[in-house]
């Protein structure tokens, strides 16, 4: 599959790469982790200056009005530069649940916050949270799991039967446990026992939190080519100069075999993100449901195979803290598993009846 940038995708990549080029080494990075947040507040406001945090909403709700193409741009070299910063939990899983589910009144509301990085949001997509009527509030118990930025969001998309609420971050009955994730990035599990909800802020629902995980797998196929792309950089680079017996190791046929398979496995998920990015505009649920699953797995597959033979490749230093190669590892590995992971998206993929279904599909692409 090829993709032609406009002359404005363009200069959107060069922006977002020169930015991530200057200020995203590994030195840096460390730096940004180990702030309060796990993550930067001047890099999120840098982000929001140029634009990236409005990226995906409609010109009606304020946004840029983009598409699926730009996001993944932003996402390749956001998986390049191994960026922290919430972007995925806030503004493309809540921000896209609240589009998609939201009355014109509750997004004219909730999104200016979110769009200009002043209000940090998350959606809640692993949880066992019921909801039930009190007078003419709502009431919500129970847990989630694993929410992405769910530590320092101040606003909580959090789904309860067929409905999705919004929840403030400082609700009575609501406990929250922060954490680090593996590959970077902060996660919180919550608790709620008696939460009340007025019924203003209760969402609906029409498949947004879907639409919103469907989103964040697109999102995720970009950040993990561009990890990819990376790894596969590096590695070649090292087979290139580290020299064994008076030669670099690169002469040696098998270790160039190796880089050829990974190069292999860069280019389908080059593919698979592509294809993630217009799928987005595909009516047919059954069509994208099937689709993000192939989507990832693919990228599930392939984030694997780099990720080990990069470190294979380069040998102990690999694993090494201070090297760059062992941290796109912990990244691969963690973007296999959030959102669903290789397995359970076969899973998901065999009950809806496979990929192609019945008939070919050629629309989305």
């Amino acid at each position: 599959m090829d993709l032609e940038l406009s002359d404005d995708q363009r200069m959107l990549k060069d922006s977002v790469d020169r930015l991530i080029a200057e200020q995203y080494d590994l030195d840096q990075r460390r730096g940004y982790m180990i702030q309060p947040d796990g993550w930067s507040a001047e890099m999120w406001k840098s982000f929001a200056e140029l634009g990236l945090t409005m990226l995906p909403f409609s010109e009606e709700q304020g946004g840029l009005g983009l598409g699926g193409v730009e996001t993944m741009i932003v996402a390749e070299a956001f998986g390049r530069g191994l960026v922290v910063e919430p972007y995925l939990p806030s503004i493309v899983l809540a921000g896209t649940a609240i589009s998609e589910a939201g009355t014109p009144d509750q997004q004219a509301g909730l999104l200016p916050g979110i769009m200009t990085g002043e209000t940090i949001a998350s959606l809640v997509t692993d949880s066992a949270i019921t909801a039930r009527r009190d007078g003419g509030d709502w009431v919500l118990d129970g847990t989630a799991k694993v929410v992405l930025g769910g530590d320092c969001a101040s606003l909580l998309v959090v789904p309860a039967g067929e409905d999705l609420f919004v929840v403030t971050s400082d609700v009575a009955g609501l406990e929250c446990r922060g954490y680090r994730l593996h590959g970077g990035g902060t996660a919180a599990d919550l608790a709620m026992n008696g939460v009340k909800v007025p019924e203003k802020s209760r969402l609906g629902g029409n498949g947004a939190g879907a639409r919103a995980v469907e989103a964040g797998i697109a999102w995720l196929a970009g950040e993990a080519l561009g990890a990819m792309q990376a790894a596969l950089d590096l590695t070649v680079d090292y087979l290139k100069t580290r020299e064994q017996f008076g030669k670099p190791i690169g002469v040696n046929q098998s270790l160039q075999h190796r880089a050829a398979e990974m190069l292999v496995e860069v280019e389908q998920a080059r593919s698979a993100a592509m294809y993630a990015a217009l799928l987005a505009d595909e009516q047919d649920e059954h069509v994208r449901a099937a689709g993000y699953a192939a989507i990832k797995v693919v990228i599930g597959k392939a984030g694997r195979f780099i990720a080990q033979y990069a470190v294979q490749l380069h040998g102990g230093i690999g694993v090494s803290e201070e090297h760059l190669v062992s941290h796109y590892f912990r990244r691969l590995t963690a973007i296999g598993i959030l959102l669903g992971d290789t397995e359970s998206q076969i899973a998901r993929l065999a009950k809806l009846g496979g990929f192609t279904g019945p008939e070919p599909h050629f629309a989305a692409a």
